[in-house]
């Protein structure tokens, strides 16, 4: 272990106060020194000049991306900003414009707002192109959680409405032997049936949206037919106290044995949504479960390097950690703070912050500034991060993380890290028609270096994280409101 004058410069700063006295601006050997101090949930600082321009800049780049949707893809899924087309791979109900709603709300772009809305009066939730199938997350996620996340900002009924709408139509997927849904659904036959098989997050992630459907709707068999899924999944047979499998049958309610362990793809949102389930409504036994996935997570899939960089991997079936993490694993710093907060669990804060902490040298140590898809942590010596994915798909998981770390310790540097990204975003996944996701976050030179991509998240979970980052804490406040997986707001029901 090194021990440097600098380091024991920080050492003696956090005793004396904890300052955070160094700039993150390109200085990644100064951020890797620096380590995260655990202190108790603060009010972050009031409304600056400073944050007041930083929020304004991200609504700028809301309506950039917004108009190039309008523009070339308006009623499409997705924006291609490249080629300026849309496409319909969701199945042609508009996510783009679904997942934006409450961001357009929240971020008073009212006149982009009122044409987003009125269209949704048009789009039939009973059809999708012939031969097509969609993904049940996916829907519930975007479009269900979309619906209900703007009606909860604005309370047309027309929102409850569709909301019910694809509710309905998304419930025929859950009639299997166990309840559990099929992943994919095709809603123009009735009789069709999805695969055996469904991931641990595509089955887990639909209990905050239904449950909140059947609040606002008053029909009580949503509410049912979510808790019955997470029934099943807690009553399947595991290896792992307070870890599961990736994979369950939705025929049998088994766990496949052959799958690794992970809270990245395909597993990920099961383990939000015990804890915001139990904010949610106050069952204790999603309250249960989360704390023994947090300390067997911790316990069995937290690795570090000798760099002193932790990281959350995978369990392999053959019981190896393997030292990979993913860009959506780094949601996972910000749901430990929120669980360290409301369930008093200080020793979660100080992982969630050595973990915020290596979300963003994953960003900071590239050259473009953005975070690939996935990193690897090398064993022998040195900061030990290097690239295995060197993509980068506009995902909201670390400026997630930044967001609730920052509101819930009220550190600033959490700021000027969720900055740091946004310029990043500006110089290189800024293009005339919208926003691209990077080919090789390595690359500076743009030239072949750009996919014509704009997923719907971007508009739902990027840049509203970042312009939350930037607003006075009683904006959406933490204590009022859950953030579904695709940062939908639910006021809490007390």
């Amino acid at each position: 272990m090194r021990i440097s004058l600098r380091t024991v410069f920080f050492m003696l700063c956090g005793l004396l106060g904890g300052l955070y006295l160094l700039s993150v601006y390109g200085e990644l050997g100064r951020t890797l020194t620096q380590q995260p101090n655990v202190h108790s949930p603060q009010q972050p600082n009031e409304h600056s000049p400073e944050q007041q321009r930083r929020q304004k800049a991200v609504r700028v780049a809301m309506q950039h991306a917004w108009h190039g949707y309008r523009t070339h893809a308006f009623g499409h899924d997705e924006l291609q900003p490249l080629t300026q087309s849309g496409n319909i791979r969701w199945g042609n109900w508009s996510i783009s414009l679904l997942d934006a709603l409450d961001s357009l709300k929240l971020m008073e772009l009212h006149t982009e707002y009122a044409e987003a809305k009125a269209h949704v009066r048009n789009i039939d939730f009973t059809r999708s192109p012939h031969g097509f199938t969609i993904s049940v997350f996916e829907m519930t996620i975007r479009a269900l959680g979309g619906l209900l996340g703007a009606y909860e900002l604005d309370h047309d009924p027309l929102l409850l409405q569709k909301a019910e709408e694809v509710g309905r139509t998304l419930a025929r997927a859950f009639d299997t032997p166990t309840g559990l849904p099929y992943s994919q659904l095709d809603v123009n036959n009735p009789k069709s049936s999805g695969a055996g098989m469904a991931s641990l997050a595509e089955a887990g992630t639909m209990q905050l949206e239904f449950k909140q459907l059947a609040q606002v709707s008053g029909k009580r068999e949503f509410w049912d037919m979510a808790e019955r899924v997470s029934d099943v999944l807690e009553a399947g047979s595991r290896t792992h106290t307070g870890l599961y499998p990736m994979y369950i049958s939705v025929l049998t309610g088994q766990y496949a044995k052959w799958t690794e362990y992970t809270v990245g793809a395909m597993a990920d949102s099961f383990y939000e949504y015990m804890l915001k389930q139990y904010i949610m409504h106050g069952d204790d036994k999603y309250r249960s479960r989360y704390i023994a996935s947090v300390d067997a997570i911790t316990s069995t899939l937290v690795g570090r390097t000798k760099g002193n960089l932790a990281f959350v991997g995978r369990l392999a079936n053959d019981g190896r950690l393997v030292r990979e993490m993913e860009h959506l694993a780094c949601f996972y710093p910000g749901l430990l703070a929120l669980g360290a907060q409301v369930l008093d669990r200080p020793q979660d804060l100080l992982l969630a912050e050595e973990l915020t902490h290596t979300c963003f040298v994953a960003y900071n140590m590239t050259a473009t500034g953005l975070g690939p898809e996935h990193v690897y942590f090398i064993e022998d010596g040195g900061l030990g991060i290097s690239p295995s994915d060197s993509r980068y798909m506009l995902r909201p998981e670390t400026v997630e993380s930044l967001f609730v770390m920052y509101r819930i310790t009220g550190d600033q540097k959490y700021q000027e890290w969720g900055w740091q990204i946004f310029e990043s975003i500006e110089q290189y996944a800024r293009v005339e028609h919208g926003y691209a996701a990077l080919v090789n976050v390595l690359q500076t030179n743009m030239t072949s270096n750009l996919e014509d991509s704009m997923e719907s998240f971007f508009l739902a979970e990027t840049l509203k994280y970042l312009y939350l980052l930037f607003s006075p804490p009683t904006v959406l406040p933490l204590d009022e409101y859950v953030f579904t997986t695709e940062a939908h707001p639910f006021r809490i029901i007390k």
